[in-house]
């Protein structure tokens, strides 16, 4: 379910992964663009399922109880159409047993909405969940799975993220529905890796000396460029798990 108003996004058909979601209009960082609602089933029904689609990615995993989340309409327009990049410039976040997404940084008109499906690497070895990536990012690990590294440290964010909040949680055969009410954004946080859109014209920055990670993620999250430090002769593109990824 899109939460975003329906001139802010459009479905547009791509080379190689199917169905996209792209931007019409710029969406501020921070945003949520939506949340991920459906049927309840079974993880062993959302496996064949995906089969059907196609290995679509269709499912989202249901609070780690053996439940998964499956659109009740795959045609319907819905975050379920996001696309997976390496670089992506949404992310999840977990608010009273709901999974939304939301604006990583700024995203710019014609961009299309990607997330990273950050797939768990205990299922690699299993022939059939070997999902490879098409992003076609720099960044490309050419695979929708992710590090245990990674895994660990969005685990304990979400953990204190969510310390507290009290949900009740529904059995398969049950629809997710829409909740009341929504937080008005999400904030930064250093967990979240942030990618700069290559495709635009870089921002270009008068500082004599490069600026604190803090700053830089700031500056990355609000304009969603390509940050060129001209007096320095460096542009920063991306702060990868602490670190920043710059270039001349």
């Amino acid at each position: 379910m899109f939460l975003i108003p329906a001139d802010y996004y459009q479905i547009k058909k791509t080379k190689k992964k199917g169905r996209g979601v792209f931007a019409r209009r710029e969406i501020p960082a921070g945003t949520i663009i939506g949340d991920y609602v459906g049927l309840l089933i079974k993880d062993e029904k959302a496996e064949l399922l995906e089969k059907k689609y196609g290995n679509a990615c269709y499912s989202m995993d249901y609070n780690d109880n053996g439940l998964s989340i499956f659109p009740v309409d795959v045609k319907a327009p819905g975050v379920h159409l996001i696309n997976h990049s390496c670089s992506s410039n949404c992310d999840a976040y977990f608010y009273f047993g709901h999974t939304l997404y939301f604006a990583l940084r700024r995203i710019l008109p014609g961009e299309e909405l990607t997330i990273d499906y950050g797939f768990d690497t205990d299922n690699s070895n299993k022939k059939e969940f070997l999902h490879p990536c098409f992003c076609g990012s720099p960044f490309c690990r050419g695979t929708m799975y992710t590090s245990d590294a990674k895994l660990r440290r969005y685990g304990a964010f979400y953990r204190a993220e969510t310390k507290g909040q009290k949900f009740k949680t529904f059995a398969a055969g049950k629809i997710l529905l829409p909740l009341e009410k929504y937080p008005p954004e999400i904030q930064d946080n250093v967990v979240f890796n942030l990618f700069a859109d290559r495709e635009a014209a870089p921002l270009n920055q008068e500082d004599e000396k490069m600026p604190s990670i803090s700053e830089l993620r700031k500056r990355l999250r609000e304009s969603g460029r390509i940050l060129n430090f001209k007096k320095i002769g460096l542009k920063v593109s991306a702060i990868v798990e602490g670190l920043i990824v710059s270039g001349k």
